[in-house]
């Protein structure tokens, strides 16, 4: 079976198809749909059906697909049969896959952008527009909407509108997971911060830093300063009532010696 994070695996074919096609477009931004389609000699149209639930997976096409990725005949047999997910009658969806899928929205950045850009004046449902908004692909796109409408953080109305319900997400995930993903969303939260760093216009960023020396037994109470401020900051920045960009907001509070190295690397797993 190929290598998933953290030891996780697609509960079945489809969400495996998605997980390759998100992660060829992280390697190469320039990846799309249509060289998938083409690296496995198939239809774009078709295949966006499969990816999109709109058309089942049979077991000769899986075992098709499954060999031009490279997966092996006991891989193959490992996924549970395709089903398909009806996003207008929600269903409590299978453990593993709302495991799988509470995982990737905590570690991906670009899940909870988009509950914030639908906040932005003259959101549009486009996965194209959506796509270009956040400087991601238009695969990764689809992939994390159909994501948010499985768990109920996304609800379509009648009339087109896409309802925000996630109220503060939380999740009662595996601890160790819910580390692993917490490491992984700071990670690309940096990254990003140098990028912008590196691109953006001085106007409309602020990256600053201090240099202190302070005895580590204060550590938890600053810890605690921080997530106040960091609340109220976000509370007078939303307060406006007319946002029209999705900002990050990112403090790092971390030591640049090691005095005390027994001290310093007893920290925990996050």
């Amino acid at each position: 079976m190929a290598n998933f994070e953290i030891g996780l695996r697609p509960v079945n074919f489809r969400m495996y198809l998605q997980q390759e096609l998100v992660g060829r477009c992280r390697k190469n931004p320039r990846y799309s749909l249509r060289a998938f389609a083409k690296a496995l000699a198939i239809g774009p149209s078709a295949l966006s059906d499969m990816l999109n639930g709109k058309r089942n997976i049979t077991k000769d096409m899986t075992q098709r697909l499954g060999l031009a990725l490279g997966l092996s005949p006991s891989d193959l047999s490992e996924f549970n049969e395709t089903k398909t997910v009806d996003f207008d009658t929600p269903r409590s969806p299978d453990f593993q896959q709302l495991t799988l899928d509470t995982y990737a929205i905590i570690s991906d950045w670009y899940h909870y952008a988009i509950l914030e850009l639908m906040k932005v004046k003259g959101f549009k449902t486009s996965s194209s527009w959506i796509a270009k908004a956040l400087g991601i692909s238009k695969s990764e796109t689809n992939v994390a909407v159909e994501r948010l409408i499985r768990v109920g953080l996304i609800r379509k109305a009648k009339d087109g509108k896409w309802l925000d319900t996630s109220g503060g997400f939380s999740t009662n995930i595996n601890e160790n997971l819910t580390s692993a993903a917490s490491k992984k969303l700071q990670k690309q939260t940096l990254e990003l911060s140098v990028k912008a760093l590196e691109e953006i216009s001085v106007e409309i960023r602020n990256h600053t830093s201090m240099t202190m020396a302070l005895n580590p037994k204060s550590l938890p109470e600053a810890t605690e300063k921080i997530r106040r401020f960091r609340r109220s900051l976000t509370h007078f920045l939303e307060n406006d009532g007319q946002p029209t960009e999705v900002y990050n907001l990112a403090i790092s509070l971390y030591p640049l010696t090691q005095v005390n190295p027994a001290k310093t690397n007893s920290g925990g797993n996050s």
